[in-house]
């Protein structure tokens, strides 16, 4: 037997610290396994996890007799199946230094108090837990959005990844599509000229949000949304929860896999009426030839909008340039950029600063350059100050 003296001991119980906090491990295992310096025998305790299945390298092992062997997929499947739906909630995050100015903000703006406890951000030890982590600014669970030309994969338009607190980054994606629904108009024989979006906002709203809240925080995978012409995809990680099937999920059925990001969210009004996201997908297509398809397997669900005005569109038109006219002659407006701002007030009433920068892709230096030029040229009024400043049109423009 070896007798292991005090630095050694110290030693091989950094070893396992840095061990634990690796991503080698997934999800993370601290807090269920323990190194026991302080009693007769030097030992290594580890507990039952109640997230498994617990990744190696991206490998599941379990037991066979005296040997650990690669678990099958059908067995991880199952395991995942059957585990704990709430256990990544409040287990403890790896992480512990947090801050929570973004969803601090949208808990002001919303008029209510931030209590990190009762959120459930704090675990008896008064350590931070995962629903803690993925409302802070740490959170780096993402969504990424990729923009195609056409119907394939063949050529990107645009793309973007978003980060940050869940909350952040509903607000974020949200705006970022609605800047990509645009509005068609139809003439018809009635008075007034029938006007659709590509994508009824209803929908994109639902299932945004269900993707982030009802997707698997086992996986590091992100979720991907992507635009064509003629449809948007959204895909989130890991199966439906609680081994549901699409029929039941269709029908109305819910089962939460992570009900304290549900709770922070409902309190937040990002979920009005929990259980009828997919209802109200539905609906929304309920009057329209094509309806969304949902498709659902082990490792991913997977839902697909069509759009309603694709029949209808035109070949992608450039910003024309503009022309705005004052008291003091005309000014030509050459720069694309300022043309995309004069298309956005087109159909919006107000600009700010945030959107100017998801609108051109740019900073927010040179977001406010092009947004002060304009309000130089007597093209835009800036309106209210701080936070709260918007940008208008000063007079109807017309293009050229």
């Amino acid at each position: 037997m070896h007798l292991y003296d005090d630095n050694e001991k110290h030693e091989i119980e950094e070893r396992v610290g840095r061990w634990l906090s690796s991503p080698t491990y997934y999800p993370s295992p601290v807090g269920i396994v323990h190194v026991r310096t302080g009693q007769k025998l030097f030992c290594i305790e580890v507990n039952p996890g109640g997230a498994k299945p617990y990744f190696l390298d991206g490998r599941v092992y379990v037991r066979n007799g005296s040997e650990s062997v690669k678990a099958s997929q059908e067995r991880v499947t199952k395991m995942m199946a059957l585990q704990d739906l709430s256990s990544f909630d409040v287990s403890e995050a790896s992480i512990q230094s947090l801050q929570f100015d973004e969803i601090e903000g949208i808990f002001k703006r919303e008029k209510l108090d931030f209590k990190a406890k009762a959120l459930g951000f704090l675990t008896p030890q008064g350590h931070f837990t995962n629903v803690a982590f993925l409302m802070s600014n740490q959170n780096d669970f993402s969504v990424k959005v990729a923009i195609f030309d056409g119907v394939t994969v063949d050529q990107f338009k645009d793309r973007r990844e978003f980060r940050g607190s869940l909350p952040k980054q509903i607000d974020d994606v949200l705006m970022y599509i609605d800047l990509n629904n645009p509005l068609a108009a139809r003439i018809t024989g009635q008075p007034m000229r029938e006007e659709k979006r590509s994508y009824p906002s209803v929908a994109i709203r639902e299932a945004v949000i269900n993707a982030i809240v009802h997707r698997s925080y086992f996986s590091e995978a992100p979720i991907q949304i992507e635009l064509f012409d003629d449809r948007l995809t959204i895909m989130s990680p890991g199966p439906l929860p609680g081994g549901l099937n699409l029929q039941a999920v269709l029908a109305g059925q819910t089962l939460p896999r992570n009900p304290q990001v549900v709770k922070v969210l409902n309190k937040l009004k990002y979920i009005e009426d929990y259980g009828t996201g997919i209802r109200r997908i539905l609906s929304s297509y309920a009057d329209e030839n094509n309806s969304p398809e949902f498709k659902t397997n082990e490792d991913f669900v997977k839902v697909s909008l069509p759009n309603l005005n694709y029949k209808e569109q035109l070949p992608s038109p450039t910003f024309p340039n503009v022309v705005a006219t004052d008291d003091s002659g005309t000014v030509k407006i050459v720069a694309n950029e300022q043309g995309q701002i004069v298309e956005y007030l087109k159909k919006h009433a107000y600009i700010t600063r945030a959107i100017t920068e998801l609108l051109l892709g740019v900073k927010g230096t040179q977001a406010n350059k092009y947004l002060k030029q304009m309000v130089d040229s007597n093209i835009l009024k800036k309106v209210g100050a701080g936070p709260a400043t918007r940008y208008v049109l000063v007079r109807p423009i017309l293009s050229k």
